[in-house]
């Protein structure tokens, strides 16, 4: 983290000295469009990983639910992780995966489930367990807490910067 503070107080030495901060803006749409890709897939491996616990008389269901739990919270914790370099690719993740839907099944919650369930490829018991999730906060609490994580670093990289 320190080592991305500094280079970040010499980019603004940098850009003081030229009259404008010289930007990466091909970083941060990566990271941002990383971000945005890799939430939904953690969220769907996770939540498929929560539809497989309730399949334990199969030994290989037994072994794959939290395979699938613990893989999704790894993947959930780099679009996390992105946030020390761009604040924002956190904030983008939690803002479309988490928060905007939990805004939609607040609003209208009747027509959430036809929502999920007309995403194609997504296998019946997904549909379920994503609207079960969605319906139960899991994706607002996902949402808040990597918009949260993004928000924090930005902060924090703006004091330390400072």
């Amino acid at each position: 983290m320190t080592e991305l503070v500094e280079r970040d107080r010499a980019d603004r030495r940098e850009g003081d000295a030229n009259g404008r901060r010289p930007e990466r803006p091909l970083r941060a749409v990566a990271a941002i469009l990383g971000a945005l890709v890799l939430t939904p897939v953690a969220i769907g491996i996770a939540a498929n990983g929560a539809v497989l616990t309730g399949r334990w008389w199969d030994a290989t269901d037994r072994w794959l639910a939290p395979i699938q739990s613990v893989l999704g919270a790894v993947l959930l914790l780099a679009v996390a992780a992105l946030a020390a370099a761009v604040p924002v690719a956190a904030m983008a993740a939690g803002l479309v995966w988490g928060i905007l839907p939990a805004a939609v099944q607040i609003v209208i919650p009747e027509r959430t489930y036809r929502l999920v369930s007309a995403v194609p490829g997504l296998p019946t018991d997904l549909d379920h367990a994503l609207y079960s999730w969605l319906s139960g906060g899991v994706m607002l609490m996902v949402g808040v807490l990597l918009f949260g994580t993004g928000l924090t670093a930005g902060l924090l990289r703006r004091r330390l910067a400072g």
